[in-house]
C-alpha cells in the first residue's frame, strides 16, 4: 500500500533495476486481502509482465491462514528469486504501562487476566504471540485493526495496551515517547533503535522473527530470465546508496539468494503450522 514499507522498497528496487534491466520497472500496489489479491494478480498476469515484492509470508503463511481457496499456486505461481530487504518489528506498550521489557509484560498480563489488549500485524507474527501467550499463560484479548498506522494512534491513546507493529510507522511515537519499544523481534537491534534489545536478547526466543521482503518471478520462468534478473538484483542490492535509503526509513537491505529464500520460506511454513496446531486459527469478529 503506498506509503509502507514495503511500497518504499519497491520504489527504491524498481528505481536501480530499471536502468540494469534496460526497461521501465513500473510500481503497482496491490493491497489487502492478506496478501492473496497480489499473489492473485501476479498469477494471472501475462508470464513475462511481472515480477511480484511481497514479504516471504505469501508463501509460508498466507497459504494456511487463508480463508477459502487461494487465489494462486504458493509452489508455481511464487519463484522464489532472492531477498532484498527486511523491515523491522517492535513489541511496544503504551507509555503508562509499567512494563519495561518482555517479563514485565508477561508479568503485567497475569496479574490483570483479560484486560490488558494487544494488536499484531497479521500473519506469522499474530500466530507467534498468539503461541507465545499460550505458552505463557497470559490472557489478552486482541483488537483487529486494518492497519498499524491506526493502532500506533490507538497504542499511544492508551486504547490498546501493547503491540507489534513495524517501526516504519511506529518510530515517530517512540521517539516522542507516547509508546514504549521493549523488543525488536529481527536477529539484529534495529539502527533506530540501538538500545532496544532483540527478543533472543530478551529471553523471548519463540517471538524471534526477521520479516524479509522477497521478489518472486512468474510460473514457468525460463533460467536465463532469473539468472538476468538475479545479477541485476545483487548489482542494486550492493549499491550503498539502496542500503541508506532504506535505513532512514526504519529497514534494512538484504541480499539473500533464492535458495536462502526457499529455506526462510520452509522454515516459516513449519513455525506455522506448530502454531496452528496448537492454537488455532482467529476467527473474524
Amino acid at each position: 500500500m503506498p506509503g509502507s514499507g514495503i511500497d518504499a522498497i519497491a520504489r527504491l528496487l524498481a528505481e536501480g533495476l530499471a536502468p540494469r534491466l534496460g526497461q521501465p520497472v513500473v510500481v503497482e500496489n496491490r493491497a489487502a486481502g492478506g496478501m492473496a489479491i497480489a499473489g492473485e494478480a501476479h498469477a494471472n498476469a501475462r508470464p513475462g509482465e511481472t515480477l511480484l515484492l511481497a514479504p516471504s509470508a505469501i508463501a509460508s503463511t498466507v497459504p494456511y491462514t487463508f480463508e477459502g481457496r487461494l487465489p494462486y499456486d504458493p509452489e508455481q505461481d511464487l519463484v522464489p528469486l532472492g531477498v532484498v530487504a527486511s523491515e523491522f518489528l517492535c513489541l511496544a506498550v503504551t507509555a503508562a504501562s509499567p512494563a519495561r521489557d518482555v517479563a514485565g509484560l508477561v508479568a503485567a498480563a497475569r496479574a490483570a487476566p483479560g484486560t490488558l489488549n494487544w494488536y499484531s500485524v497479521p500473519g506469522f507474527m499474530e500466530l507467534s504471540f498468539r503461541l507465545f501467550l499460550h505458552r505463557h499463560a497470559m490472557d489478552m484479548p486482541f483488537v483487529a485493526y486494518r492497519g498499524s498506522p491506526q493502532a500506533v494512534v490507538d497504542l499511544a491513546a492508551g486504547r490498546i495496551q501493547a503491540a507489534i507493529l513495524p517501526l516504519t510507522p511506529a518510530l515517530g511515537s517512540i521517539r516522542e515517547g507516547t509508546i514504549r519499544a521493549i523488543a525488536t523481534t529481527s536477529g539484529v537491534r534495529a539502527p533506530n533503535l540501538p538500545d532496544v534489545p532483540t527478543m533472543a536478547e530478551a529471553r523471548a526466543p519463540g517471538l524471534a522473527y526477521d520479516p524479509f521482503t522477497a521478489l518472486f518471478g512468474w510460473r514457468g520462468m525460463p533460467p536465463g530470465a532469473r539468472d538476468r534478473m538475479a545479477a541485476a538484483m545483487a548489482d542494486t542490492l550492493r549499491d550503498p546508496a539502496y542500503a541508506a535509503r532504506l535505513g532512514n526509513a526504519g529497514m534494512l537491505a538484504q541480499a539473500g539468494s533464492a535458495a536462502m529464500l526457499a529455506e526462510v520460506i520452509a522454515m516459516q511454513r513449519g513455525q506455522v503450522q506448530t502454531a496452528l496446531r496448537t492454537v488455532g486459527q482467529r476467527r473474524a469478529g
